[in-house]
């Protein structure tokens, strides 16, 4: 179910605990749901099927003369009961798995907990990890800071046809990953131009930016020397003179905010810091 208003879903037993985390922090109204993966209602029928099968099995073999081999499927029907366990686990984690994104934050269902996050406040750490191969795909990681300072982690994962269903992780990640990051953006950057123009600095990690110029422990340049500034490989990098420096060791995968960083970075770059607007 996405970009409805989510509320046809009245079955959800966790939708009045998200409409009251949405109300309290004044979140706005509600754009757009993005169900979690769960586990399938057909996992325990497999998992009993398995163990007639091997079951079965292990008694025919074991009447014949190659009974010996009959510890074989003995000793995957002893997983069985390992797989229930882990399968209940998981599901029993991921009750009432789910994501809403609202006007002004989002909520987030997330192991039983539901979470609420403002985007004026909270800090964004985006790791996108594409695997290649045949079965190539992309995984999704947004650790996001709550209202109340804890840590949430929304996941998702997609390949080249679209979105993969695995348990845990949410749909779609291709849209609300994006969505995230343009609303964090967008409510954080006016009160960063703000503290730039008053002559303040801000600190995004080990990145500083300030109207004069940006840097890190290891690096640093004025924004009239900056020619570009790309992400390559995962790290932040600097063309200064015809010369990419790397401005920091630290992965972009590390920064909070970068989003944020990089829309003041490339404007500040193209007016050579005379003003952070």
């Amino acid at each position: 179910m996405t970009g409805q208003d989510g509320r046809a879903d009245g079955r959800d037993e966790f939708l009045t605990l998200i409409d009251g985390a949405a109300v309290r922090n004044r979140l706005g109204e509600r754009r757009a749901v993005y169900p979690g993966t769960q586990s399938q209602a057909g996992s325990l029928g497999c998992a009993v099927t398995g163990v007639v099968v091997l079951g079965g099995l292990a008694a025919v073999l074991s009447l014949t003369e190659a009974a010996v081999l009959a510890v074989v499927p003995l000793g995957l029907l002893l997983l069985v009961p390992l797989g229930i366990w882990i399968e209940r686990s998981t599901t029993k984690k991921n009750r009432g798995l789910r994501l809403d994104l609202h006007d002004h934050g989002l909520t987030a269902v997330v192991k039983g907990r539901v979470h609420a996050v403002r985007y004026e406040s909270t800090s964004v750490l985006q790791n996108t990890v594409r695997h290649t191969g045949v079965g190539g795909y992309t995984s999704y990681a947004y650790t996001l800071t709550d209202v109340d300072g804890a840590k949430v982690v929304l996941r998702g994962r997609a390949d080249r046809t679209g979105e993969v269903a695995e348990k845990g992780k949410f749909a779609n990640p291709r849209e609300w990953g994006p969505a995230v990051q343009e609303a964090v953006t967008r409510a954080q950057l006016p009160r960063a131009v703000v503290t730039l123009n008053s002559g303040g600095r801000l600190d995004f990690g080990r990145l500083w930016v300030t109207r004069d110029g940006v840097g890190s422990a290891r690096e640093s340049a004025q924004w009239h020397e900056i020619q570009e500034i790309k992400v390559f490989d995962g790290f932040v990098k600097l063309k200064v003179a015809g010369r990419w420096r790397a401005l920091t060791s630290a992965a972009v995968s590390t920064i909070p905010n970068f989003f944020v960083f990089l829309a003041l970075a490339e404007h500040l770059r193209s007016t050579g810091g005379r003003s952070a607007v």
